[in-house]
């Protein structure tokens, strides 16, 4: 083994970055296994200012301010998140610019796939605030650069579209 290589104790980590770095990936670690919400957050913070260039970081305190139900932080970090993406695989970061010639959005693994992710994300996100015209817009978006839904977005536009359907 590598003498840098991290060691995970959990089966499979999810991480979006193939080689998170060692560091990054040992706080990342210690963040989701600080059993105090609010040091918890203040770690993931961190991680982002410290690390900003990496999209984990992002992406972990997107998950964690949302299922916190701290929906409005979490938008904030979805936005940071897609704009280092958006930064790094060299495409605009308003996704109401982007045409699926704009990038390979599935490769795997790439940035163009990581936003999408956190496109979708921040269409769950803006569901939750209960600004449903602007997920719907997002969320149409997405499958527009991913027809065949393999990021999983059919089913929250869904969701959205229902609520005209109950007016």
């Amino acid at each position: 083994m590598r003498e840098n290589a991290v060691v995970f104790l959990k089966e499979k980590p999810v991480y979006f970055s193939a080689h998170p770095t060692r560091d990054l990936a040992l706080f990342l670690i210690r963040a989701e296994q600080e059993p105090d919400i609010s040091t918890r957050g203040r770690l993931l913070r961190h991680a982002v200012n410290e690390w900003p260039q990496e999209l984990d970081a992002h992406i972990l305190l997107y998950k964690f301010l949302f299922f916190h139900g701290r929906h409005l932080e979490a938008e904030r970090a979805v936005l940071a998140a897609m704009s280092e993406a958006a930064r790094q695989g060299g495409f605009s970061r308003n996704y109401r610019r982007l045409k699926p010639q704009t990038a390979d959005w599935l490769e795997n693994p790439s940035m163009s796939r990581v936003y999408l992710f956190s496109l979708k994300a921040l269409g769950v996100v803006r569901l939750r605030r209960g600004r449903v015209a602007d997920a719907e817009r997002v969320l149409t978006k997405l499958l527009e650069l991913d027809p065949q839904d393999e990021i999983g977005g059919r089913n929250f536009l869904d969701i959205a579209t229902s609520f005209h359907e109950q007016e």
